[in-house]
Order: structure tokens, then sequence, then C-alpha cells
């Protein structure tokens, strides 16, 4: 018996001698308005990831441009971020309006406009929110 305890000693000293020998990566934590931690990064996170973060979304949500019609005007077209999450049946639903959750500022975009571009725009302003509303990058 003792000899497995000291075995097993063993092996958690040279579990921690490896830990220490290994540089550790700045951890960055995203806590919301309150303070709370949410999210932990190793490396700087995306706009995509942090909105994932924040918003909780899970691998059945999607995230994504839409149009906006109340926002369009003749021939440009206004785009803005939009959650939409899975119907989760038996569970109590997230918000009460059925649609898209709105996540930016509505974007004019014409036809030719380059869809990359839009979308980084809508995230980019997406964060920014984020950011104006109280959530922190700490780290």
């Amino acid at each position: 018996m003792s000899a497995r305890l000291a075995q097993f000693d063993s092996l958690l000293t040279r579990r921690r001698l490896v830990r220490a020998a290994c540089p550790t990566q700045p951890v960055r934590v995203l806590r919301d308005p309150w303070g709370e931690p949410v999210a932990e990064f190793s490396r700087f996170p995306s706009d995509r990831d942090l909105l994932k973060a924040a918003h909780r979304l899970q691998s059945d949500d999607w995230i994504g441009a839409l149009a906006d019609d109340a926002r369009s005007h003749r021939l440009s077209t206004a785009w803005r971020l939009a959650l939409l999450r899975a119907d989760r049946h038996g569970q109590a639903r997230l918000s009460r309006d059925i649609g898209p959750q709105w996540l930016s500022a509505a974007v004019e975009g014409r036809a030719g406009d380059r869809p990359a571009d839009l979308r980084r725009t809508l995230y980019a302003d997406a964060v920014r929110q984020l950011w104006q509303a109280g959530w922190k990058l700490v780290g």
C-alpha cells in the first residue's frame, strides 16, 4: 500500500515539475457588467469568440448577418448581426420575443459590397456594444 502511495506522489511531483517548466499562456477572462467571469481564453479572442461567450451560444444556435427590412431604403439594404436561438424542447425560453435577437446596429449595404467586410463590420459593432454595456476582457 505504501509503495503505491509513493508511486502516486512521484507521479504528482513529476506532473507539477512539467507544468512549471512549460511557459504558461496568459489567460484572458471575459467578465460581464457585474464582474462575474463568463469565459477564459488562452489567446486573444476573435470578435466571434467574444460574442459566442457573452451570449452563451450553444452548438445549435445561429449567429450571422440578416437584412433588417424595417430599416431598408430603396436600393440599399440595412444589415444587422442577429442571433437565432434553437428551440430547446422542455426548457424555458431565454426570451419571450420570437425571432432574431439583434446584436448590432444597422449597417447600410449595397449590391457589390463584399460579404466578409460587412460581416467584420457587424461583429466589430456588436463587440463595441458589449464594451459600452460594461463587459470587460481582463488579462
